[in-house]
């Protein structure tokens, strides 16, 4: 407390049976996307600026698993495979509302693209078109994404042995300098 200068406790009391409140509740956005990932699979409100698409706010972003596959990147060449697979979604999606952005996680093994629309309705128009289809003979599972995973795959042994060489540098850097006498180390023995 601002004036008392103690600490505040904040008291939740459940009333028999209810079982909302803090505990094993989702917090922020990601409880937002939950509601109207539920809303949106048992409602009849499909109109762009609808309850259940939460109008402009709602969900607009899409993941695509299963696009390509890291054999076929590695050899036909990553990035003339993700460009000719952008375009083609591209294409693809245009038709059922505004694209902003495609992103492809080249080094994640599920083959993952994420598709931002402008539009609510365009994106559950992709998931409803992409989802269960066969493209290159893998399956592709597409869903609104939870706001929450991160489907970046990092190459763990390689950034740590980056960043134990930028520190060593870093190290050799410091131990070349020109100190002032006031700032150098003395031992006294």
């Amino acid at each position: 407390d601002p004036e008392t200068q103690h600490p505040k406790i904040k008291l939740y009391r459940r009333r028999k049976g209810d079982s909302t409140g803090p505990e094993g509740s989702l917090k922020g956005d990601a409880s937002k996307v939950a509601k109207l990932a539920a809303l949106q699979a048992v409602g009849w409100d499909e109109g762009e600026n609808g309850r259940i698409t939460g109008g402009k706010k709602g969900l607009c972003i899409i993941v695509l698993k299963g696009m390509f596959d890291l054999v076929e990147l590695k050899n036909e060449g990553e990035d003339k495979v993700l460009s000719a697979l952008e375009q083609e979604i591209r294409k693809e999606c245009e038709p059922l509302g505004d694209v902003e952005k495609i992103t492809a996680f080249s080094k994640n093994p599920e083959g993952v693209i994420v598709i931002k629309f402008s539009q609510p309705t365009a994106a559950s128009d992709a998931i409803a078109k992409y989802h269960g289809t066969m493209r290159r003979g893998r399956r592709i599972d597409g869903s609104f994404w939870d706001g929450v995973t991160d489907y970046t795959v990092r190459d763990e042994e390689k950034e740590t042995k980056e960043e134990t060489k930028r520190l060593d540098d870093f190290g050799k850097f410091l131990d070349n300098q020109d100190l002032p006498e006031e700032f150098r180390l003395h031992v006294e023995g």
